[in-house]
Formats: structure tokens, sequence, C-alpha cells
């Protein structure tokens, strides 16, 4: 599945969250994502490269994310890559179960081991994944957690959603597992990235009258987020120092505000 979408992304604090949610909730219908009210829990699992090069933008490798999701407890995983040139998004995706996903991973853990003489395996879901990835050498590098508001709703032909992202932890990858949020799982390695809840406004063509409205009612700053680059740094996994043990909360000098980078 293939999508093309202009996104924009706003950092607010918890006081503006809570009025932009009573706003969409008199605006948009809700999301059918969400099983019960507006809300619904994601996991992430992001791939980079051993030297990082997701994070620090480099080349043609530094363009484009490719991540594993998991929504709540939900036995099926995706396959997503996504890129973003100014504020157009293109995003390519599947769904299968978390064997068949996991097969495909498997498959690329092997590959990313083996020799290039090991013979081309064998077609499976996620195929261009499973190729890109073994072609950029990227590997599980960390995972998001985050609980999403979603409201959507359509004008003039097109569609529009809105998303808050709030509760924002971070923790280091563990091979190729992916979070889940059943009951018992394990949160002890989750670290909080970020107070502030981050607002995305998405569309295909021309911003919706309804979200003009919305920018005009409230004080919302153009601002930009990286849910990877925080995590990345919530973890220190940019240097060379042991990660924490146990959880931990990151100190609230850390100015999250100057993150300004586009890709997200």
């Amino acid at each position: 599945m293939n999508d093309k979408r202009i996104e924009l992304k706003y950092q607010l604090d918890s006081s503006l969250a809570l009025e932009v949610k009573q706003w969409a909730r008199e605006h948009l219908a809700a999301d059918p994502h969400c099983k019960s009210g507006d809300t619904y829990d994601v996991n992430s699992l992001y791939l980079d490269t051993p030297q990082l090069d997701l994070f620090h933008q480099t080349g043609s490798i530094g363009r484009r994310k490719y991540r594993v999701r998991r929504y709540g407890s939900e036995s099926n995983l995706w396959l997503e890559s996504k890129s973003k040139k100014k504020n157009e998004v293109q995003k390519t995706r599947c769904v299968g179960c978390e064997d068949e996903v996991m097969n495909t991973l498997r498959e690329l853990e092997r590959a990313s081991r083996d020799s290039e003489s090991a013979p081309a395996p064998k077609a499976s879901l996620g195929d261009w994944f499973r190729d890109q990835a073994i072609k950029k050498q990227l590997q599980p590098t960390t995972q998001i957690h985050y609980r999403r508001f979603a409201r959507m709703g359509s004008e003039l032909g097109q569609n529009m959603r809105l998303t808050i992202d709030s509760q924002l932890h971070a923790s280091p990858a563990s091979g190729w597992d992916v979070a889940s949020e059943e009951a018992g799982s394990d949160r002890t390695q989750r670290v909080k990235a970020t107070e502030l809840e981050i607002l995305e406004l998405k569309f295909h063509r021309i911003m919706p009258h309804r979200f003009k409205e919305l920018l005009r009612e409230f004080p919302i700053p153009v601002t930009g987020f990286s849910k990877y680059r925080a995590a990345v740094r919530c973890w220190n996994l940019d240097q060379t120092v042991p990660v924490f043990d146990s959880a931990i909360e990151v100190s609230p000098e850390c100015d999250w505000n100057t993150e300004t980078l586009s890709y997200a």
C-alpha cells in the first residue's frame, strides 16, 4: 500500500493539547482505528545503520525511515517505510500476522549475517522492506511507544486527519521484538522522551478550511519534531557510553523544543 500526503507537525503543552482535542471532538469524527473512544497505543521498532545514518541524515539512507509497527496489543505487525520532502510524506506499508512478518525479519537477519554468496531468500511478505534493509545494512535500533488521539473528516472531496501523540517513551531495541500493550508487558526499559504532545495535521492537497480555523483559533507555533531522533538521544544511543540499566526520566532541563528537523 502506497500513500502520499501532506503532514504538518506541531508541539503542544498539555493544556493546549486538551483544548485542541476538545476542538477536534466538536469538528471531526472519531477515527475508525480507535476501538473505543478516540485513542489507541502505538509501538514502533525503528531501523538504522550501525553508523546511525538515519539519525545523522547521511546521504540517501538518511532520508527514508524503516520501521515495524504494532497497534496496541494486536497480533498483526506493519512493515513501513516513510520519507518526507518539505511537508510531503510518502509512505509504503504492508501488514501481516506476527509469525509471517517475523519470518521476513529473520530472513533479513540471516542475510545480513551470511556472505554475499548465500542463496537469495525466498519470496515472502514485505520483500521490498527486507531487500532495502539488506541493501542499506539496517538493523533494529530503538523502540518508540505513545498514545495516539485521532479524529478524521472530509472536505471538498479530500480526507483529513488530526492526531495528537502523547506519553512518548523510548526503549532500546531488543532484537526484532516489537512491544505490545498486553497486560504484563515489560515496560521497565521505557524512558519518557518528552512532556510535550505532538500534533499532526494530515491531508492530501490543499489545507482544509477546518484546519485553517484551528490554526487561527489557537496559538500553535510551527515546529518540527522527530520521535526517532528524540528516542536515540533519550538513551544516548548516538554516544559511545553505556545505556541505562533501568527506567529513568529525562532531566527536565532537556530542551526538546529545539528539535526542528523535518523527518518524522
